[in-house]
């Protein structure tokens, strides 16, 4: 499997099969059959074969336990599944800059640690920000921070800081 052709540096193209099989049928645990995306169950045995091919590329993708919905994709992909997508736009609601008040579903996602430092494609590493914003934040001097509750940090090229919840 190549890079993705939304991942930054593309990759040339190869033919790529999504393959879907819970931990505990891939380690041996259980039985179960796996599921050849598009096509339908795929054999446990053909679908081990397949995952510990040396060839073959690992996605991890944590989902949410409710409702199987995709909300973390790690450093696999730059852009976010839609539903991530949504996860963020909702939570954020509208620009995370401080005293912006733009709708979210008018804002750009953007990694807080850029993707290109090892930021992760995640809702704790995206927010929205207004396109205006999101330039600011990759213009020199500029530092923004999400802690683990969810709060922004931004620190301006003066030194000044702001806290958005």
């Amino acid at each position: 499997m190549t890079v993705p052709s939304d991942h930054p540096g593309g990759g040339s193209p190869k033919a790529e099969i999504f393959i879907h099989i819970d931990f505990a049928t891939l380690t041996g645990l259980s039985g179960n059959p796996a599921e050849l995306a598009g096509h339908g169950p795929l054999p446990t045995s053909i679908a081990r074969a397949i995952a510990f091919d040396p060839n073959s590329t690992w996605w991890r993708i944590i989902t949410d336990p409710q409702t199987g919905a995709p909300v973390d994709v790690g450093r696999t992909r730059y852009r976010p599944p839609a539903v991530t997508a949504d996860h963020v736009k909702i939570r954020d609601r509208e620009c995370r800059f401080p005293t912006c008040h733009r709708p979210a579903h008018d804002t750009d996602l953007d990694h807080v640690v850029p993707y290109q430092r090892n930021g992760e494609t995640n809702t704790a590493n995206l927010i929205g920000l207004c396109r205006r914003h999101h330039r600011t934040k990759h213009t020199p001097g500029w530092h923004f921070d999400l802690t683990e509750a969810g709060s922004l940090h931004i620190t301006t090229p003066t030194g000044h800081t702001y806290w958005a919840a």
